[in-house]
This record gives structure tokens, C-alpha cells and sequence, in this order.
């Protein structure tokens, strides 16, 4: 993922209550030059306090404190200041404490720094010092806060020949995707006849424990792709970029299979992209949701080339608009919509012959 350039270093306020892990981060975050860490809190209370004072460009809040803990202070924070925030907690499969996370709008939800392998423990400190980076250049003015409220799916029945999807949606995210996807998905009809798989920039990690808090609020299943799979008709299918996926027609059978790539690609939305345009030619969909650098562009192109649609995220509503903005000045987009026209949009296009002028229409 390409970074956003600053010149002034990326000042960082440091949240949790337990003074190892606190110096454990101030450590990680001060081997880059370009993050300067201007204060610490050992608690919500005290976080609110400091960055009235300091003024931070960005927060790595801790979940379990006392006082006050992450999410009520990620809430007062979001309501008083708008900061950008990166979670970093061991509460990792505790779904509830990610899925509000992200619901929030924070830029992601790391687990924080454990005995690993020091291939590992480097690999991992990075993404940290990452995250902070591309912390400071969110636009969190344009955060939505996505509703929380259960949904009753009903049951619907399929015939067996439907179970392999005829359309397929491909979403693409790379920073900051999981409240916007929470938005689009939310308002698709329980009867979706196409399949959707969303590859973003989550930590495999924590895609279990988010997915499974999704499902609970989404008209369709919500299924977190960690080996390959089968795609079946009227699932929403979660991956993490950590590792990527690709789509493949199953050898001798009418289905299709989800591939978790077992190296990380330095493209992952390309990747994607790519191959269920060769598997789908006209029957697919992608969306280009907020995100930095210019992946996705080219597989976007392959789709529109074999006779496909694709949507991407308005930049006023993106809280990383590069993604999307590199897409459109390579000509690779055929409409820029809100999440609700998206939403729309493909609404429109799973029943629709005529895919492009429904999307132009919403």
C-alpha cells in the first residue's frame, strides 16, 4: 500500500493502562522518525484530558481500562474532537469490542505486540507504525457512525442450481473499509442473488471475531474467508488483504471457488479483481471503496473489458479518497456514488439486464 507522504512528524498519544505496554509502544512507534510521541494515559479519563492539551494527530487507544474504557472513550472522542484512532488490545476475539471498533469508524484494530518470532514481532510492529502513519492523513470528518441494530434474516429458499452464484460483486478496500462496507451491505434485500466477496486491509486476526458481530446485523451471511471455499449464491464473503484471494472456476463442476493466496500479493484488489473478471466476464460487479494508492485501477479495467460494471465510493464520502481518485484518472470507473446509492446500485444490477444504465440511473 502506498503511504501518504508528511512533512512533520505524526504526533501520538499513547492509551492504556498498563505502563509495560505503554513503554512497549512508545518503543515501537519511536524507531520511525517520522512519529513523535507527545504523551501518554493510563485511562479514557485521562486520554480526554490529554488531548484537549496536546492536541494529537493521532491515538492508540487501548479496550480494557479502568475508569473508562476504550470504546466509551473512542465515543467521546468521536463526538468532542474527531481524532483519528487505532485500536490496539489483546481483546481481539472478543467480537463485541471489534465490531464497535470498527462500527465507530476507527482506522483499524490491531492486537497489540506478543512473544512471536522476531520475524513476526518485526512483521507486526510495522503494521503498527503503519497504521499511525496513515492515521494522520484520515479524513474523519467524513466518518459515519453505522447504526447498531439486530436483524431478523429470514430463511430463503434456494433451488440447488442457484446455490453456485450467477453475478458476482467484488469489493475492494485496502485502509479503513469496515464501516463503509457495514453501510452498503446493511441495506442489501435477503434475497441478494448474487454472491459478494470484500477483500480490505483487516487483520486476519480479527476478521473472525468482526465477521461473526456483522452476521448479526446483516440481511445476508457474512462468512470471513480464511481457507478456500466455495462461493454460493446470496453469502457475503470477508478477506483480509493480509493474505488476499482470488476467484477460479472449480475444475470439472458449475461452481466457483474463493482461493486464499497463500503469499501476500503486493496488488490483492488487482488480483481479485482480475480473476473473477475471467470467471464472470459480464456477470460482475466490483466496488472501489476508500483506501490509498492505485490497486484496483487495472482490475477494474480487465472487467470493464470483458463487459462488467464498476462503482466506486464519492470521494466527499471516502475518509482515504486516494484509492478511488487514482481509479477515476485512469478511467477505470463507469460511476462515483454514496454507500446508499451504491447499496441501490447493485440492488438494481442483480436484477437487471441492463447493468450500466441502472447504476447511471440510481
Amino acid at each position: 500500500m502506498i503511504e501518504v507522504v508528511r512533512t512533520a512528524p505524526v504526533r501520538t498519544l499513547i492509551v492504556d493502562d498498563t505502563p509495560l505496554m505503554r513503554k512497549a509502544i512508545r518503543k515501537i512507534l519511536s524507531k520511525s522518525g517520522d512519529i513523535e510521541v507527545v504523551g501518554t494515559a493510563a485511562n479514557g479519563r485521562e486520554c480526554l484530558d490529554q488531548v484537549m492539551t496536546l492536541n494529537p494527530d493521532v491515538v492508540t487507544l487501548d479496550v480494557d481500562m479502568p475508569v473508562m474504557n476504550g470504546i466509551t472513550t473512542l465515543k467521546n472522542i468521536m463526538v468532542r474532537r474527531q481524532l483519528p484512532i487505532v485500536m490496539i488490545s489483546s481483546l481481539i476475539q472478543d467480537g463485541y469490542f471489534v465490531f464497535e471498533a470498527l462500527r465507530l469508524g476507527v482506522v483499524d484494530f490491531l492486537p497489540k505486540p506478543e512473544r512471536l518470532s522476531q520475524e513476526k514481532l518485526e512483521r507486526e510492529e510495522e503494521i503498527i507504525r503503519t497504521r499511525v502513519r496513515m492515521a494522520s492523513s484520515m479524513q474523519v470528518q467524513h466518518v459515519r457512525r453505522m447504526r447498531r441494530q439486530k436483524n431478523k434474516r429470514p430463511m430463503i429458499a434456494r433451488d440447488e442450481g442457484e446455490a453456485s452464484p450467477v453475478r458476482l460483486v467484488v469489493v475492494g478496500a485496502n485502509l479503513a473499509g469496515p464501516n463503509t462496507l457495514m453501510h452498503i451491505v446493511t441495506q442489501l434485500p435477503p434475497d441478494f442473488s448474487g454472491a459478494v466477496v470484500a477483500l480490505q486491509e483487516i487483520h486476519p486476526r480479527v476478521l473472525a471475531p468482526f465477521c461473526a458481530r456483522f452476521d448479526a446485523i446483516s440481511p445476508l451471511p457474512i462468512i470471513p474467508v480464511s481457507e478456500s471455499c466455495t462461493l454460493q449464491a446470496g453469502s457475503i464473503y470477508m478477506a483480509s488483504s493480509f493474505r488476499g484471494v482470488h476467484v477460479m472456476k472449480t475444475p470439472g463442476e458449475n461452481s466457483y471457488t474463493l482461493e486464499v493466496v497463500d503469499k501476500p500479493d503486493s496488488r490483492p484488489i488487482d488480483r481479485l479483481f482480475t480473476t473473477a473478471a475471467q470467471c464472470f466476464g459480464p456477470n460482475l460487479c466490483s466496488v472501489l471503496l476508500t483506501g490509498v494508492g492505485t490497486d484496483g485501477a487495472a482490475g477494474m479495467l480487465e472487467i470493464r473489458k470483458r463487459g462488467g460494471l464498476n462503482l466506486a465510493q464519492k470521494q466527499a464520502c471516502c475518509v482515504y479518497p486516494n484509492l478511488v481518485e487514482n481509479a477515476i484518472m485512469k478511467g477505470s470507473v463507469d460511476a462515483v456514488l454514496t454507500p446508499g446509492e451504491i447499496a441501490d446500485s447493485l440492488k438494481a444490477w442483480a436484477k437487471s439486464e441492463d447493468a450500466l444504465r441502472c447504476a447511471r440511473q440510481c
